[in-house]
């Protein structure tokens, strides 16, 4: 009789406990869809003096002052695209982002950051470039930076290392991209200069770079996510760079993990390439049709490689068909043959492969794209 008392006791404390929780669940979204509801401005003048975007004061005071916030989800916010936000995956920091409508095509971003330090958890409203270096230069505004990713690296010494994946549209076809390391040390979030290169430390590794060339070349918006890549087998980092005019190449500056740094090793082709196809100065297009993917490097200046695979396969298997030939500027098309095959790519809204075997067409394929 006692054993079961004592069950039922339990058992009750856990109901009661759930349902609490459920309760605090059920409060915390009724509050995010109220923040939501009053965001919106409520007249013409109102929508004027916010730049046409809702208002987020609600959400950083929210932030700023109940840390239950650190582990809410905020579904309905991130759905409706109100804020973005990335969360390392030990779940210790967290950024918040949003357009704040200031800026014109050098977008304004809005910044709430929430760290965890031991049992406390601090938040504050501020760019990650203020709170890392605030005896940098900085300008008068606080322009802030778009962030979506937080990757971890758990280091030899048993620390983690934090690297925030941070973007800055200059202008409107003008943008920069960066890695910013960081580290939760002495109860602060602050500044980790872990990329080191030619004997010379940094906490930030990127470039600036025109968007438009490289969205049409990577396959319409594909090749955004090659720019900065881990290979977790060799534990090498892949930055992606640019050339003298600052168009993305597809050429990367490795670096190496060593368990507390990242070593600058090398600039070369990407991981996710078949070796084969590693010798080759810079992209020139890269495209999928409904039964293949193409891609076309520029080799020496002149000479260009064109690459095959089925659609099924990746461009780290063996390419099926290799060959080499060369740009006609006017005609805007790449043209490589093979005994009495002739492969021409033709450029435009969207690129065109047409295959012709003794001057007559066998096959014509207009890129396909997904958005990305």
């Amino acid at each position: 009789m006692k054993a079961y008392s004592l069950l039922y006791l339990s058992l009750c404390s856990l109901v009661t406990l759930y349902a609490c929780q459920s309760s605090h669940t059920t409060q915390m979204e009724k509050k995010e869809l109220k923040m939501l509801e009053d965001s919106q401005p409520k007249s013409e003048e109102e929508a004027f003096e916010n730049f046409y975007t809702p208002s987020h004061e609600a959400l950083i005071n929210w932030v700023l002052t109940d840390t239950a916030t650190f582990s809410h989800p905020f579904t309905q916010s991130i759905k409706k695209e109100y804020v973005t936000i990335a969360t390392s995956d030990d779940k210790c920091l967290r950024i918040y982002s949003w357009n704040t409508g200031e800026g014109g095509t050098m977008i304004c971003w809005g910044n709430l950051i929430q760290y965890r330090s031991g049992t406390e958890i601090k938040a504050v409203h501020q760019s990650l470039d203020m709170l890392l270096h605030p005896d940098g230069e900085h300008d008068e505004i606080d322009f802030g930076s778009y962030i979506d990713t937080i990757y971890t690296y758990p280091c030899t010494d048993g620390s983690k290392l934090y690297m925030v994946d941070d973007y800055f549209r200059i202008s409107s076809n003008y943008s920069a991209n960066s890695l910013v390391a960081m580290r939760i040390k002495d109860g602060n979030l602050v500044s980790a200069p872990c990329f080191v290169r030619h004997g010379k430390r940094s906490d930030t590794i990127g470039f600036e770079h025109s968007i438009a060339d490289w969205y049409f070349l990577a396959n319409l918006g594909e090749g955004w996510d090659w720019l900065f890549q881990y290979d977790k087998k060799a534990q090498n980092l892949y930055v992606a760079t640019t050339d003298s005019m600052n168009c993305i190449s597809d050429r990367y500056d490795i670096y190496h993990f060593n368990g507390t740094d990242f070593v600058y090793q090398k600039t070369g082709a990407p991981f996710w390439l078949h070796p084969q196809l590693h010798h080759y100065q810079r992209l020139e297009l890269f495209f999928r049709t409904k039964d293949y993917i193409i891609r076309i490097d520029n080799l020496d200046g002149e000479t260009m490689r064109y690459a095959s695979w089925k659609s099924t396969q990746q461009m780290s298997d063996t390419p099926e068909l290799v060959l080499n030939g060369n740009y006609v500027e006017k005609d805007n098309t790449f043209l490589f043959s093979k005994g009495s095959y002739r492969y021409v790519v033709t450029m435009g809204d969207k690129a065109t492969l047409k295959v012709q075997h003794n001057g007559k067409t066998i096959l014509q394929q207009t890129q396909e794209t997904k958005e990305f």
